[in-house]
């Protein structure tokens, strides 16, 4: 029932619209049919039905003053496709230049054959560069490179992907680019409160991506030890005689490409202060990318991933069309009541409930629907301050709860795996993916009651002290090693 004083939002138009919404995503779910196609379609099925209800004249669409479908297209949030395409191409770039397999190199040399240590040190540099790239763009970053240094020291990859998805999905928690979920909710705040929660967002989630890494990197050694051991001398001797500038293709590009990395890392880090946002840093160095390539511009462009690109298109097309009928509004209402003005109520509420969502389903459409929620207005502004954070933490890390379809990045992963027709089965994901998912869901429960309670500066303060301690606890053995080894 709804609350005192609170009618329904949904318009005539709610029932329909909600039906091929859900017929729209179980067909997407069951991965029989192409999701991008099924997506747009879905779309296109709510451009019908709304052109039927203007021949109808229905009272519900007497105040669209642009057009049935053009009424879905203005709900479509274009900064966030933008930023997804633009980022593409910046990775297509780089990876062209030789960027990555120089990366590669430089990466395996300090472990002198001995796997653990090599697992160890490609899983600081995922947790690195999460912060920068968003999960799709990590994962098409670190799968092809992970590969064929595993190939090179006859080692079986899955490990290596695996940790690395699971990895980049919590890494990617502190930073608003760190996964498109993120920025979709950030908008969402920043639209209805006029609040930007971009240094909010790293400083209440830094200590915790850090907590995260130490406690899942020894759990990732014990469950594959089996796997680790040392990589013959002989074949190290080889890979260490490779000269790391020779994978360098064009130097040009490389060092293009380096630059814009750097400015990326900076106009992502203080663009939001002055109002530059993310998607528009993105893309000029996008554009700056194709305009010098020129004649190798259009081989940069057939490497972005237009399916997922027009896959986005379809899901805010669907998501707007829910908000334009009311139904989010209404999920809102009954939503609020649930979770009234308790702060530990509210704040697991939005962690494990769209947690469990994003098990199953993408993690993107279940950010797009529950966005709103997170800044209701009918809530406490002690609650809306932390339900965002608690919903960006919910959907990346239900992403690798009992099936690897809640997040984009597996998908890569298990793609990249597939061609090397060595292929992760999802049980293989989940197993891992689920136990150290729950214990994430459970730190995670308990940090943002602390912020919540407490506040972001006290938290972060304290929490980083106690992260970077764990991390040389951790790192000190392999840091030893390695000294030792040279």
């Amino acid at each position: 029932m709804c609350r005192s004083g609170e009618e329904w939002n949904m318009n005539e138009l709610g029932i329909p619209v909600l039906l091929v919404f859900i017929g729209t995503y179980i067909a997407i779910s069951s991965e029989k049919v192409n999701r991008t196609g099924m997506a747009l379609l879905g779309m296109g099925a709510i451009g019908f039905v709304f052109w039927a209800a203007i021949l109808l004249g229905l009272p519900s669409t007497q105040n669209w003053e642009i057009g049935p479908f053009a009424e879905i297209v203005f709900h479509i949030e274009w900064d966030t496709v933008l930023f997804v395409t633009s980022m593409m191409i910046i990775v297509a770039v780089a990876a062209a230049s030789g960027m990555f397999q120089y990366i590669a190199l430089m990466l395996v040399r300090p472990s002198r054959g001995d796997q653990r240590y090599l697992f160890v040190t490609f899983l600081l540099f995922v947790l690195g560069i999460s912060l920068f790239f968003d999960t799709v763009s990590t994962m098409l970053i670190m799968a092809p490179l992970t590969i064929e240094v595993c190939k090179a020291l006859e080692i079986d990859f899955k490990p290596f992907l695996i940790a690395e998805s699971i990895t980049c999905n919590f890494a990617s928690i502190p930073s608003i680019v760190g996964a498109v979920p993120n920025l979709v909710i950030a908008t969402q705040v920043e639209r209805e409160t006029g609040r930007s929660i971009v240094g909010e967002l790293f400083l209440v989630f830094l200590p915790l991506a850090i907590i995260l890494f130490v406690v899942s990197t020894p759990l990732f050694l014990r469950y594959y030890k089996v796997s680790f051991g040392t990589t013959d001398s002989h074949r190290m001797e080889v890979v260490a005689e490779i000269d790391p500038s020779s994978m360098i293709t064009s130097r040009r590009d490389f060092y293009a490409s380096a630059i814009a990395i750097v400015i990326l890392v900076v106009g992502f880090g203080f663009g939001p202060g002055f109002g530059l946002r993310p998607p528009v840093v993105a893309l000029v160095i996008a554009a700056f990318f194709l305009i010098l390539s020129h004649d190798r511009a259009n081989d940069f462009l057939m490497k972005i991933g237009w399916d997922t690109v027009f896959f986005l298109v379809g899901l805010f097309g669907l998501v707007g069309a829910l908000i334009i009928t009311g139904l989010i509004d209404d999920l809102a209402v009954y939503t609020s009541a649930i979770i009234g003005d308790n702060l530990t109520i509210a704040t697991s509420f939005m962690i494990w409930i769209p947690a469990m969502l994003s098990a199953f389903l993408d993690n993107l459409p279940v950010s797009m629907v529950l966005a709103p929620i997170a800044v209701f207005e009918g809530l406490p502004a002690a609650i809306t301050g932390i339900l965002p954070f608690a919903l960006i933490f919910a959907v990346n890390i239900g992403g690798y709860i009992f099936t690897p379809l809640g997040s984009p990045a597996n998908m890569v992963a298990m793609g990249f795996s597939e061609r090397e027709h060595n292929p992760i089965s999802f049980m293989e994901f989940a197993k891992i993916g689920t136990i150290l998912g729950f214990i994430h869901l459970g730190l995670g429960t308990g940090w943002l009651l602390l912020v919540g309670m407490f506040g972001i500066l006290p938290v972060f303060l304290i929490g980083m002290a106690i992260a970077v301690v764990l991390l040389a606890i951790f790192m000190r053995p392999f840091v030893k090693a390695s000294s030792e080894q040279a």
